[in-house]
């Protein structure tokens, strides 16, 4: 039975009426979505809504932007209260949308994200430095959240930082990575196996693919599910972009049906992958439509008959 998680939670704002601007991945580029935790709530706990009523099992805390750099672009004078409040402000949010659908026992993911722009490997910091920054948002979110997500990881010690932060708090923790658009590697190039080699030491429940197209994932899970030194029960996942491409830094939406997308996450399954959902330009259309059809899924194998 697959988990199945939200979609794209900052273009699901922007389509709500917040602002985004900037080059895509660049830290400015969502500090609108970062900063309406604390100035439009309501509108950040609809858009979580609109996730839950589509079906999802698990939503993602509004707090990819909130990091010490967005942090220090507000007009606070204070940037280390501003991080701890848009991050305070991020996870109540999400309790309260969970809090309206007490039915659903949705879960909540707290994300450690890139600390500087997405799909830049080159500007991914030093180990020690990482792992400080990372301390400080996982400590802070860890005490309103049920998993800690480390998503768009674009390097295997990115990865490890956030993990090791993570991990720490006694959560279960997932690791997602940014694929290369052209083949299934890192941004960095580095190859799976070896993204999966540097978690060996860390306690990481799931390893997942996300923020990169749709396709180079179906390519990338198997070789996630036979990477040598995989956890026993690992669970695998993927949540991919709706992008034509971010490579040019444009970032437009592809014309990508419901249909068409859950196409491509029914190869991940057959792939290993057991956590979907969806990224960047990815909508509650696209999740209820998922929904769906895991459901038809299930109830198909729940009405196949034993055979004495």
């Amino acid at each position: 039975m697959a988990i199945l998680l939200d979609g794209g939670l900052g273009h699901q704002l922007k389509a709500m009426g917040v602002e985004i601007t900037g080059e895509c991945g660049s830290m400015r580029r969502f500090l609108g979505v970062a900063m309406a935790n604390t100035e439009r709530p309501e509108l950040v706990r609809d858009a979580h809504l609109a996730y839950i009523d589509a079906g999802a099992n698990v939503i993602t805390t509004n707090n990819y932007a909130v990091v010490p750099r967005v942090a220090a672009m507000t007009d606070t004078g204070n940037p280390e209260q501003a991080l701890e409040e848009m991050l305070q402000a991020a996870c109540k949010v999400a309790r309260d949308a969970c809090n309206m659908r007490p039915e659903r026992k949705v879960r909540i993911a707290g994300a450690l994200p890139p600390l500087n722009s997405s799909y830049r490997p080159d500007l991914v910091g030093e180990y020690d430095t990482n792992l400080a920054e990372y301390q400080k948002i996982a400590n802070t979110i860890a005490p309103h959240c049920d998993i800690l997500l480390c998503e768009t990881m674009s390097t295997a010690m990115e990865a490890k930082a956030a993990a090791t932060a993570a991990a720490a708090t006694g959560l279960p923790v997932w690791v997602a990575w940014t694929l290369d658009e052209d083949k299934p590697v890192l941004r960095s190039l580095e190859t799976i196996n070896e993204a999966v080699a540097a978690l060996a030491d860390v306690q990481v429940e799931g390893f997942l693919f996300n923020c990169t197209s749709p396709e180079i994932i179906t390519t990338a899970m198997p070789l996630l599910r036979d990477a040598p030194g995989l956890p026993t029960g690992a669970l695998l996942g993927a949540y991919a972009n709706g992008f034509i491409t971010c490579k040019s830094g444009t970032g437009e939406y592809r014309d990508l049906g419901d249909a068409e997308y859950y196409d491509l996450v029914t190869s991940w399954m057959e792939g290993g992958a057991t956590l979907v959902g969806g990224c960047c330009g990815i909508f509650p259309n696209h999740i209820a439509f998922m929904r769906k059809k895991l459901d038809e899924l299930d109830e198909s194998d729940d009405t196949i008959p034993n055979e004495q």
